[in-house]
């Protein structure tokens, strides 16, 4: 009889020390990139971020028609920040000089500002799939950002949550995207 009170006890202690983890976790705070369909007020893409990782904005210019890549990395301080851009024209609307210690390179087929410091604490964007704005992670995986919510205004920043809501946006988005 003692054994079997002991033993439930145990039982008991143990899924308090479970639960007590788990919301210890779930409270935990992460950073994230969150982009969000502006009109429609809801998260399109939600992605855990550390200082110094790195992604990639690409779009094609209105105006030139040409592609633009701007190359972003995380700062220790989580802001965004533009480290680099890249442009196949040198014309209406796009870069023409460098500024501080930046440098401005001609590649031949592109033009590149490198050595930049920029930082950007939001970035909204007009995607259309005609003007094939992407976004690339980390410099693996690209995601044209038409597909997250269509032609619509995106707002991209970096923001804290805990543990327990980034877990259940992404699983949101996960079914959200499996249902179409």
């Amino acid at each position: 009889m003692l054994y079997l009170l002991a033993a439930r006890r145990r039982i008991a202690f143990t899924a308090a020390l479970f639960l007590a983890a788990a919301a210890a976790l779930g409270a935990w705070p992460l950073h994230v990139l969150l982009i969000e369909d502006v009109p429609r007020t809801r998260p399109v893409l939600v992605q855990r971020v550390q200082p110094g990782w790195q992604f990639s904005l690409g779009f094609l210019h209105s105006v030139e028609n040409c592609r633009v890549w701007d190359h972003l990395t995380i700062s220790p301080t989580y802001e965004m920040v533009v480290v680099s851009t890249e442009f196949a024209e040198s014309r209406t609307g796009l870069p023409y000089a460098a500024f501080g210690g930046e440098i401005f390179e001609n590649r031949g087929d592109h033009f590149r500002i490198r050595n930049m410091h920029r930082p950007v604490p939001e970035i909204y964007q007009w995607v259309d799939a005609r003007y094939e704005n992407t976004l690339c992670l980390d410099g693996r995986r690209d995601i044209a950002l038409a597909s997250l919510a269509g032609k619509t205004l995106l707002h991209m920043r970096i923001v804290t949550m805990s543990t327990a809501r980034w877990g259940w946006l992404k699983a949101k988005l996960y079914w959200h995207r499996r249902s179409f």
